[in-house]
């Protein structure tokens, strides 16, 4: 087992929402003596000026050292972008942790790019804390697949819920290895930190009287054909509804650039607002007074129940995940989505409904719980050495 420097940790994000999730644990980490500032390693979408260049928007008052793994820009097929990417995090992976040895590296999630960093720690024997495993969002899309092999990989597992922790398990990993701690998303809401309503009124031309809805519609990586059409008629529902919406890029997954270019074609639509990232903070902040969050994003799904907004989840990218009662899905039709938004925005019973809504993914506290197991657990042969429980 090679010797690792003191108990340093690294963390890899590779786009916007993954960062947010990360960073109450980074802060965490950097409050914490045993464990220090921990090494960020950044890549992705972060590095990209088509998705906001969001490396502008990282916090690096809470990190060591930053290192960069950029990623290949081609401009053909998106799905060989993907691969060729997936081999660069790969290759110049494998020589930053080289030089770093962190005893310890954290990943969130179900990414191509964090599936990619995850092989690079697990074949140089640096144990893998994965954060998000064991959900399901079994929807047509490379995620369920790509998330249960980082478990598979990974050495130490943080649920957000009973229901993945359970799966975890059922996995066959060792019960010594699994902590259900909640989401880090419900930290950064406890936390207070976010944009507040005169901030975002300052930067903003919105109207705080009136509904605000924040939509964001990713592709789905299995009908990446159908990406524009389907994207097509949220876009139309909502130009007709004529509520001010808050609309941002999708994830640089492939089917991404054609929901792109929809959404650029309405940008001389008066109530729209597009935005090719918010930030965490901004983000936060318009959930907090948001009408209703439309789209397929898991941050509808998770982070809605805090703040009792409504979502309505459109097709199948969420389908499986756990959801609160404020949760409405509807496929990819105009009527259907004009049908649930205004129901979301206007209906007493509805509205009434989410002052009771429960919260599946915990109340807080999860990155303080991470920080604690990372500080005491023992840094063994045990821990690399997985035995499979079944």
């Amino acid at each position: 087992m090679n010797k690792p420097n003191k108990r340093e940790i690294a963390v890899f994000t590779g786009n916007r929402a993954e960062y947010g999730l990360l960073f109450p644990v980074i802060k965490e980490l950097s409050r914490v003596s045993a464990l220090g500032e921990p090494y960020l390693i950044i890549s992705g979408a972060h590095l990209s000026d088509d998705f906001g260049k969001t490396i502008d928007e990282i916090d690096m008052s809470c990190v060591k050292d930053v290192k960069k793994i950029n990623l290949p820009r081609g401009g053909g097929d998106k799905q060989l972008e993907a691969l060729q990417s997936f081999s660069r995090i790969i290759s110049d992976g494998a020589e930053i942790l080289m030089e770093l040895r962190p005893a310890f590296i954290v990943l969130a999630g179900d990414r191509y790019e964090t599936f990619a960093m995850a092989i690079v720690a697990f074949y140089m024997n640096i144990p893998i804390v994965h954060l998000f495993g064991g959900d399901l969002s079994r929807g047509g899309h490379l995620d369920d697949s790509v998330r249960h092999c980082i478990t598979k990989l990974a050495h130490i597992h943080f649920t957000t819920n009973e229901d993945s922790y359970k799966r975890i398990l059922g996995l066959g990993e060792e019960e010594w290895r699994v902590f259900n701690v909640g989401s880090t998303a419900i930290d950064n809401v406890m936390s207070g930190g976010y944009s507040t309503i005169e901030d975002l009124s300052r930067n903003f031309e919105i109207d705080l009287g009136k509904p605000i809805i924040l939509f964001t519609q990713h592709p789905v990586t299995t009908e990446i054909d159908f990406a524009y059409a389907q994207v097509k008629e949220s876009l139309e529902a909502l130009k007709e509804l004529g509520y001010q919406t808050i609309i941002t890029y999708p994830c640089n997954d492939p089917g991404s650039d054609k929901i792109i270019e929809a959404i650029n074609e309405y940008s001389d639509t008066p109530h729209f607002f597009i935005r090719k990232n918010l930030g965490w903070k901004d983000y936060l902040g318009f959930l907090k007074i948001a009408s209703v969050v439309v789209g397929n994003s898991s941050s509808g799904i998770m982070e809605t129940p805090v703040f009792k907004v409504g979502c309505v989840n459109i097709g199948k990218r969420q389908e499986g995940r756990l959801r609160s009662e404020n949760v409405v899905d509807v496929g990819y039709n105009k009527s259907e989505i004009k049908k649930a938004i205004n129901t979301a925005v206007t209906d007493k019973e509805f509205m009434e409904k989410l002052k009771t809504c429960s919260n599946p993914y915990g109340s807080g506290g999860a990155s303080q719980k991470i920080v604690e197991v990372l500080s005491s657990i023992s840094f063994d042969r045990d821990l690399l050495q997985k035995k499979m429980t079944f």
